[in-house]
């Protein structure tokens, strides 16, 4: 799969198609480790489940998601502003009016950004829930789902865990497509089950 990223990206930016290409990757690679790796209570939590056969990948996954997502897969704080993290109380069907814990707007100046404090599992659980009921946003420099008006950050959008708010990851898409090679890389470290290696 990273073969396939660092080959077709640059075929897909020539097209202007780089956001659908990158939603397209992002599905099966987050989507098929996530899911066939979840317990429940301590067995697997599916009926197509990796658990038994991918142990190795299975303890470090569990492991990373304890740890921060920044120094993850960020590295450098420099590049934390391509990334926010927060929560929307309100109209979550329009984005213009999205307004953060502080009224802003979170892609606004002084918005509030928690994507420094946030775990692994936070943020890939947000990914992954967004991914899999389709609240995926396009978002031009201003914040604003427009037609005609060029994308330049992705918004993935889950729920609150059992509260009112909205959990909402904002990313610029290079930086997402660059988390993709990321998180490829990773887990390309462990010896995982031929059904996900053909996702990975």
């Amino acid at each position: 799969m990273r073969r396939l990223l660092d080959a077709m990206y640059p075929v897909a930016h020539e097209e202007d198609l780089t956001t659908s290409f990158t939603l397209m990757v992002a599905m099966p690679l987050l989507m098929i480790p996530l899911e066939r790796t979840a317990t429940k209570g301590g067995d697997p939590a599916n009926a197509i489940s990796d658990v038994d056969t991918a142990q190795p990948l299975v303890r470090a996954l569990r492991q990373l998601k304890r740890g921060l997502f920044w120094e993850a897969f960020l590295r450098d704080p420099n590049l934390l502003h391509r990334w926010r993290f927060t929560e929307i109380a309100r109209r979550i069907d329009h984005p213009s009016q999205w307004r953060d814990s502080l009224d802003r707007h979170p892609m606004r100046p002084g918005a509030r950004n928690d994507i420094k404090e946030q775990t692994v599992d936070n943020v890939l659980m947000t990914l992954r829930h967004a991914l899999a009921h389709g609240n995926v946003v396009y978002l031009n420099e201003e914040g604003d789902e427009t037609p005609g008006r060029r994308v330049t950050h992705m918004a993935f959008v889950a729920d609150g865990r059992g509260t009112d708010a909205y959990r909402v990851v904002i990313v610029e898409e290079l930086a997402f497509v660059e988390f993709l090679k990321a998180w490829v890389d990773w887990l390309s470290r462990y010896n995982i089950d031929s059904s996900m290696r053909r996702a990975a």
